[in-house]
Protein backbone atom coordinates (compact mmCIF):
# COMPACT_ATOMS: atom_id res chain seq x y z
CA UNK A 1 0.00 0.00 0.00
CA UNK A 2 1.08 3.17 -0.95
CA UNK A 3 2.00 5.64 1.85
CA UNK A 4 0.79 8.51 0.43
CA UNK A 5 -2.50 8.57 -2.43
CA UNK A 6 -3.15 11.84 -4.70
CA UNK A 7 -6.03 11.44 -6.17
CA UNK A 8 -7.66 14.32 -8.84
CA UNK A 9 -7.04 16.86 -6.70
CA UNK A 10 -7.54 20.21 -7.73
CA UNK A 11 -7.32 24.31 -5.86
CA UNK A 12 -8.80 27.13 -6.87
CA UNK A 13 -8.83 30.37 -5.87
CA UNK A 14 -12.12 32.50 -4.85
CA UNK A 15 -11.01 34.35 -7.40
CA UNK A 16 -11.42 31.87 -9.95
CA UNK A 17 -7.74 30.81 -10.78
CA UNK A 18 -6.84 27.18 -10.83
CA UNK A 19 -3.74 26.62 -9.31
CA UNK A 20 -3.70 22.71 -9.09
CA UNK A 21 -5.65 21.01 -11.79
CA UNK A 22 -6.85 17.51 -11.52
CA UNK A 23 -3.67 16.09 -10.15
CA UNK A 24 -2.63 12.35 -9.24
CA UNK A 25 0.15 10.64 -8.11
CA UNK A 26 1.64 7.82 -5.26
CA UNK A 27 4.61 8.10 -2.77
CA UNK A 28 5.79 4.22 -1.37
CA UNK A 29 7.66 4.34 1.88
CA UNK A 30 11.14 5.18 1.38
CA UNK A 31 11.32 7.34 -1.80
CA UNK A 32 12.59 10.36 -2.11
CA UNK A 33 10.41 12.11 -5.17
CA UNK A 34 10.46 15.13 -6.60
CA UNK A 35 8.09 17.77 -8.24
CA UNK A 36 9.49 19.62 -10.70
CA UNK A 37 8.29 22.49 -12.62
CA UNK A 38 8.73 26.58 -13.03
CA UNK A 39 7.58 29.35 -10.79
CA UNK A 40 3.94 29.46 -10.39
CA UNK A 41 3.50 26.07 -11.55
CA UNK A 42 1.44 25.14 -8.99
CA UNK A 43 3.85 22.79 -6.51
CA UNK A 44 3.80 24.90 -3.63
CA UNK A 45 0.33 24.47 -3.40
CA UNK A 46 0.34 20.88 -4.55
CA UNK A 47 2.59 20.75 -0.69
CA UNK A 48 0.33 22.67 0.98
CA UNK A 49 -2.17 20.58 0.28
CA UNK A 50 -0.44 16.96 1.49
CA UNK A 51 0.61 18.72 4.73
CA UNK A 52 -2.98 20.42 5.15
CA UNK A 53 -2.06 23.87 5.25
CA UNK A 54 -4.85 24.14 2.08
CA UNK A 55 -7.70 22.02 1.47
CA UNK A 56 -8.38 20.79 -2.12
CA UNK A 57 -11.49 22.17 -3.66
CA UNK A 58 -11.83 18.54 -5.60
CA UNK A 59 -9.99 15.43 -5.30
CA UNK A 60 -8.90 13.69 -2.09
CA UNK A 61 -5.38 12.74 -0.35
CA UNK A 62 -4.90 9.57 1.64
CA UNK A 63 -1.85 9.37 3.80
CA UNK A 64 -1.32 5.91 5.94
CA UNK A 65 -4.95 5.26 5.08
CA UNK A 66 -6.73 7.70 6.54
CA UNK A 67 -8.46 9.84 4.32
CA UNK A 68 -10.87 13.06 4.63
CA UNK A 69 -11.29 13.94 8.26
CA UNK A 70 -9.45 10.62 9.29
CA UNK A 71 -6.00 12.83 8.40
CA UNK A 72 -5.88 14.77 11.67
CA UNK A 73 -4.58 11.49 12.91
CA UNK A 74 -1.80 11.67 11.29
CA UNK A 75 -0.61 15.17 10.99
CA UNK A 76 1.96 14.32 13.48
CA UNK A 77 3.70 11.99 11.07
CA UNK A 78 4.15 14.35 8.37
CA UNK A 79 5.95 17.58 8.61
CA UNK A 80 6.77 20.75 5.67
CA UNK A 81 9.21 22.99 5.31
CA UNK A 82 7.27 25.64 3.13
CA UNK A 83 9.05 28.75 1.58
CA UNK A 84 11.11 30.15 4.05
CA UNK A 85 11.93 28.64 7.59
CA UNK A 86 10.31 30.40 10.75
CA UNK A 87 13.29 30.73 13.13
CA UNK A 88 14.28 33.15 15.97
CA UNK A 89 17.26 35.10 14.84
CA UNK A 90 18.20 36.13 18.24
CA UNK A 91 18.60 32.73 19.25
CA UNK A 92 21.25 30.24 18.50
CA UNK A 93 20.02 26.74 16.15
CA UNK A 94 20.06 24.74 19.43
CA UNK A 95 17.48 27.25 21.59
CA UNK A 96 15.54 27.19 18.55
CA UNK A 97 15.07 23.35 18.69
CA UNK A 98 14.81 23.33 22.53
CA UNK A 99 11.11 25.69 21.94
CA UNK A 100 10.05 23.48 19.57
CA UNK A 101 10.89 20.24 21.83
CA UNK A 102 9.29 21.68 24.24
CA UNK A 103 5.95 21.96 22.14
CA UNK A 104 5.88 18.24 21.19
CA UNK A 105 6.98 17.17 25.14
CA UNK A 106 10.47 16.09 24.29
CA UNK A 107 12.41 16.10 26.95
CA UNK A 108 15.54 13.21 25.91
CA UNK A 109 18.87 15.81 26.41
CA UNK A 110 20.57 13.24 23.57
CA UNK A 111 17.33 14.43 20.99
CA UNK A 112 18.88 17.96 20.30
CA UNK A 113 22.33 17.49 19.60
CA UNK A 114 20.95 14.46 17.21
CA UNK A 115 19.40 16.18 15.07
CA UNK A 116 22.14 19.03 14.60
CA UNK A 117 24.72 16.39 13.80
CA UNK A 118 21.95 15.38 11.30
CA UNK A 119 21.72 18.48 9.69
CA UNK A 120 25.57 19.24 10.26
CA UNK A 121 25.00 22.00 12.57
CA UNK A 122 26.49 20.21 15.32
CA UNK A 123 29.64 22.86 15.51
CA UNK A 124 28.21 26.57 15.74
CA UNK A 125 27.76 26.35 19.31
CA UNK A 126 25.66 29.29 20.68
CA UNK A 127 26.15 31.68 17.17
CA UNK A 128 22.63 33.00 16.82
CA UNK A 129 21.10 32.33 13.55
CA UNK A 130 20.21 36.18 12.58
CA UNK A 131 24.37 35.60 11.53
CA UNK A 132 23.88 32.38 9.84
CA UNK A 133 24.36 31.73 5.83
CA UNK A 134 21.40 31.15 3.85
CA UNK A 135 22.24 27.41 3.62
CA UNK A 136 22.78 27.16 7.68
CA UNK A 137 19.20 28.53 7.79
CA UNK A 138 17.67 25.93 5.43
CA UNK A 139 19.58 23.06 7.24
CA UNK A 140 18.33 24.45 10.52
CA UNK A 141 14.63 24.77 9.39
CA UNK A 142 15.00 21.16 7.86
CA UNK A 143 16.33 20.46 11.95
CA UNK A 144 13.27 21.67 12.91
CA UNK A 145 11.13 19.41 10.55
CA UNK A 146 12.71 16.70 12.22
CA UNK A 147 11.41 16.91 15.64
CA UNK A 148 8.71 14.67 16.45
CA UNK A 149 10.34 11.85 13.68
CA UNK A 150 7.66 12.42 11.10
CA UNK A 151 7.08 9.51 8.94
CA UNK A 152 6.92 12.27 5.85
CA UNK A 153 8.86 14.96 4.88
CA UNK A 154 8.14 17.66 2.19
CA UNK A 155 10.68 20.79 1.48
CA UNK A 156 9.42 23.62 -1.23
CA UNK A 157 12.29 24.53 -3.11
CA UNK A 158 15.17 24.15 -0.16
CA UNK A 159 17.41 25.18 -2.55
CA UNK A 160 16.28 28.41 -3.62
CA UNK A 161 18.18 31.49 -3.50
CA UNK A 162 21.20 29.06 -2.14
CA UNK A 163 24.95 29.61 -3.26
CA UNK A 164 26.85 26.56 -4.70
CA UNK A 165 28.09 25.70 -1.33
CA UNK A 166 24.72 25.58 0.23
CA UNK A 167 23.05 23.90 -2.13
CA UNK A 168 25.23 20.89 -1.72
CA UNK A 169 24.76 21.19 2.14
CA UNK A 170 20.94 21.11 1.64
CA UNK A 171 21.64 18.17 -0.62
CA UNK A 172 23.79 16.13 1.66
CA UNK A 173 21.00 16.72 4.34
CA UNK A 174 18.24 15.71 2.27
CA UNK A 175 20.34 12.59 1.02
CA UNK A 176 21.13 11.58 4.85
CA UNK A 177 17.66 11.93 5.75
CA UNK A 178 16.89 9.27 3.14
CA UNK A 179 19.72 7.00 3.49
CA UNK A 180 20.02 6.94 7.47
CA UNK A 181 16.59 7.43 8.52
CA UNK A 182 14.70 5.84 5.48
CA UNK A 183 12.66 8.99 5.68
CA UNK A 184 10.27 9.36 3.15
CA UNK A 185 10.77 12.89 1.21
CA UNK A 186 8.75 14.80 -1.41
CA UNK A 187 10.72 18.07 -2.31
CA UNK A 188 9.89 20.59 -5.03
CA UNK A 189 11.84 22.87 -6.96
CA UNK A 190 12.18 24.47 -10.69
CA UNK A 191 16.31 23.53 -10.65
CA UNK A 192 16.09 19.98 -12.27
CA UNK A 193 19.59 19.41 -12.77
CA UNK A 194 19.65 19.49 -8.91
CA UNK A 195 16.93 17.10 -8.02
CA UNK A 196 18.17 14.56 -10.37
CA UNK A 197 20.82 14.51 -7.57
CA UNK A 198 18.56 13.76 -4.90
CA UNK A 199 15.24 11.81 -6.24
CA UNK A 200 14.69 8.50 -7.38
CA UNK A 201 11.17 9.65 -8.61
CA UNK A 202 10.07 12.55 -10.80
CA UNK A 203 6.74 14.14 -11.36
CA UNK A 204 6.72 17.06 -13.93
CA UNK A 205 4.40 20.12 -13.03
CA UNK A 206 3.06 23.25 -15.41
CA UNK A 207 0.28 25.17 -15.22
CA UNK A 208 -1.34 23.08 -12.39
CA UNK A 209 -1.06 20.20 -14.31
CA UNK A 210 0.48 16.90 -13.93
CA UNK A 211 2.27 16.53 -17.38
CA UNK A 212 4.70 13.11 -16.78
CA UNK A 213 5.99 10.80 -13.98
CA UNK A 214 9.28 9.04 -14.41
CA UNK A 215 11.99 7.12 -12.48
CA UNK A 216 15.34 8.49 -12.12
CA UNK A 217 16.69 5.90 -14.72
CA UNK A 218 13.93 7.16 -17.14
CA UNK A 219 14.92 10.72 -16.90
CA UNK A 220 18.90 9.94 -17.28
CA UNK A 221 17.77 8.49 -20.23
CA UNK A 222 15.65 11.45 -22.09
CA UNK A 223 18.40 14.02 -20.56
CA UNK A 224 21.19 11.87 -22.33
CA UNK A 225 18.52 11.85 -25.97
Amino acid sequence: MALVEVKNISFQYPNGYLAVDDVSFSIDAGENIAIVGQNGAGKTTTLKMISGLARPTDGEIIMFGYRGGGLKNIRSRVSCLIEAPGVYGNLSAYDNLKIKCKLFGIQEKSYIPEILEMVGLNHVGKKKVKHYSLGMKQRLGIGLTLVGDPDLLLLDEPINGLDPQGIVEVRDTILRLNEERNMTILVSSHILEELSKIATHYGIIHNGSLLQEMTKEELMKRCSE
